[in-house]
């Protein structure tokens, strides 16, 4: 059997401890050295960045973000395309990287600021300055720094610089930092495009990194010819990778679970950069739990975990999570610690562990077992046969460990493989990690992103709104209608209230003060807040970011579990989201002529609905 170059270049880009291959400098000197086609993805800002260079007026572009988000692969993108004539001179022996715009303005390249000599910087620093401050048109700047990397360079330049240009460059840093944290791409009083990578999520990017690996042009012919290829002992990289593959031009469902997840962290601040995501399918596909020492596989350890049917070695599902991996190096890459923090395998469902234990309910268990044997029914049922035969006996005690491992991975290919389904709402597979509405808060922000109508909105208003209720005031109301910003009075150590000192907001009201739920333009998170109608006129009323967390929380409580089991920080976000609203509306109202003010007891009826006492005092 021969090897596939293809197997041993994607290696590189596995989740060891060092990898050149990783830097895009280094990349195509690595392809090289394997003799394989270039990974073909897309730069996800790459038309921002032609938009802003090649326009009447162009426009100076930082690209800014962490380690591995591709800022210099979109450089080197736009160089080589707009380019392609001097594309062999790509990246050059200086810092500085020249070339002409064709409104025949000089474009000067800083392919990465931290890599630029402190000579250089300090030669570039006034030309860049002006540039960015519209004083100089006959420059543009195309820049890739980290954010630290970036007001660095202006902080230091402030400090060592005269009075006279003391005061640009301190405008400069308190800009850029205003603009990174506000994630403003553009201010009027700059000449500038800030793109922070960062902040970029596009389901068509992720889409592409796992084309590029999955449908690389090298698999063909590397492996059409390989004896290995049995159907009754199937090459595990090549059956890993059909798990990934589209299914006719639909992403498979382990895949969209991947996608899913990377979003749902993204929405909880954990950026995976590109270079992670390249990691990531490159250890489903590759990974091998044999060796710690090499965690991957190559062609020939891939055809003797065929040979001798060691299957439970190469477990995609379990790759996924890193399990390949020695603790240390799991943790040096933070992609896997989105399954980590999901705890995908360890959330146990009496539902799903029943239909995996004890077979009921069978449409649940087929759902689980129908398709995809080799990391099923072949792996388990041998564990499962043993568990239920000698687990009860003296000697049970490694049986009933192994078994627990092989329960764990089952649950996490139950979690990689069912369908998202509100019906039964316990068979969803967010069941099995910590987020169990991970995929009703994604199905929302996939709502709010579209435009989708208020009716298939306020479903959610509904829910999160007798959440709300039940967390503030502690009881079991069932009203969805009206949101109580209750509270207590005086000092208390209990953090719920059932005093309220202001009306109801209702729900939608044309009139008054209503719930709304929208889409954050900054945080691209769900956000709730209450909203005043125009006949109040404009008011800046606080929103209550619905972070991942927070929207678990609430749902949670809205179904029944009680408020202090799950999260006190939670509670205190509500409550401060509360107080704030609550004096904000009360001045609206406020009458200098009446000095009273009307208390209202709150308590329920027998339907769980809210009743108020009011009191005047």
């Amino acid at each position: 059997m021969s090897a596939n170059p293809l197997v041993d270049f994607l290696r590189t880009f596995g989740p060891v401890e060092a990898s050149d291959s990783l830097c895009d400098e280094n990349l195509r000197q690595t392809q090289a050295q394997f003799s394989v086609k270039p990974l073909k993805t897309q730069a996800p800002r790459a038309a921002a960045i032609r938009e802003s260079l090649l326009r009447s007026e162009p426009q100076n572009v930082i690209l800014t973000g962490t380690a591995g988000d591709g800022k210099t692969y979109h450089i080197r993108q736009f160089f080589t395309e707009q380019f392609h004539d001097r594309a062999d001179t790509w990246p050059g022996d200086d810092g500085v990287l020249l070339a002409t715009l064709p409104t025949g303005q000089e474009l000067r390249i800083i392919r990465d600021l931290s890599e630029v000599s402190d000579t250089e910087k300090a030669n570039e620093l006034e030309g860049f300055c002006q540039a960015l401050l519209g004083q100089r048109k006959d420059r543009i700047y195309l820049v890739a720094a980290n954010d630290g990397q970036l007001l660095k360079y202006f902080r230091d330049a402030a400090e060592a610089a005269k009075l006279a240009e003391k005061a640009r460059y301190e405008l400069l840093h308190q800009t850029l930092a205003e603009m990174l944290r506000e994630e403003r791409e553009t201010v009027t009083s700059l000449n500038l495009r800030l793109l922070n990578l960062s902040r970029t999520w596009d389901d068509a990017l992720v889409e592409n990194i796992f084309d590029a690996i999955l449908e690389h042009e090298d698999w063909t012919s590397g492996c059409g010819s390989c004896a290995a290829l049995a159907d009754d002992k199937p090459c595990p990289i090549q059956l890993n990778r059909s798990l990934l593959r589209r299914v006719d031009g639909a992403p498979s469902p382990f895949r969209d679970r991947l996608r899913q997840s990377l979003r749902l962290a993204a929405a909880n601040d954990q950026h995976v950069p590109i270079r992670q995501l390249l990691t990531l399918v490159v250890n489903i596909v590759l990974g091998d739990a044999k060796n710690p020492d090499d965690p991957l596989l190559n062609c020939a350890t891939a055809k003797k975990r065929a040979n001798q049917r060691e299957y439970r070695h190469t477990n995609p599902y379990n790759n996924a999570c890193g399990l390949n991996l020695r603790p240390e190096r799991r943790n040096a890459n933070r992609v896997f610690r989105v399954f980590e923090v999901l705890a995908v395998g360890l959330e146990t469902n009496n539902l799903i562990d029943a239909a995996l234990i004890q077979g009921k309910p069978e449409a649940l268990h087929d759902a689980i077992f129908a398709d995809e044997q080799v990391y099923g029914s072949n792996l388990y049922a041998p564990l499962l046969q043993d568990y239920l035969a000698k687990g009860g006996t003296t000697s049970g005690a490694e049986v009933i460990n192994t078994f627990r491992r092989g329960l764990e991975a089952q649950r996490r290919r139950a979690f990689f493989r069912l369908e998202d389904t509100e019906i039964p709402e316990m068979s969803s597979p967010w069941r099995l990690t910590i987020f169990h509405h991970g995929g009703v808060y994604l199905r929302l922000l996939g709502s709010l992103g579209a435009g989708a109508p208020r009716d298939v909105v306020d479903a959610y208003t509904r829910q999160l709104i007798r959440g709300l209720n039940r967390a503030f005031t502690g009881m079991m109301a069932s009203d969805d209608e009206k949101l109580w910003l209750a509270g207590t009075i005086g000092k208390t150590d209990d953090p719920a209230g059932k005093v309220a000192t202001i009306d109801p907001i209702d729900r939608a009201s044309m009139t008054s003060f209503s719930v709304r739920l929208s889409l954050d333009p900054t945080t691209k998170r769900p956000s709730l807040s209450v909203a005043a109608s125009k006949l109040l006129g404009k008011m800046n009323l606080p929103a209550l970011d619905l972070r991942p967390l927070l929207f678990e929380y609430l749902m949670r409580v809205s179904n029944g579990s009680l408020p202090s089991s799950f999260s006190r920080q939670c509670h205190q976000e509500i409550r401060h989201f509360a107080l704030v609203t609550q004096t904000q509306v009360k001045a609206v109202f406020n009458d200098d002529q009446d000095q009273g003010q009307v208390v209202r007891v709150l308590s329920l009826g027998d339907r769980g609905e809210m009743r108020a006492n009011p009191i005047e005092i």
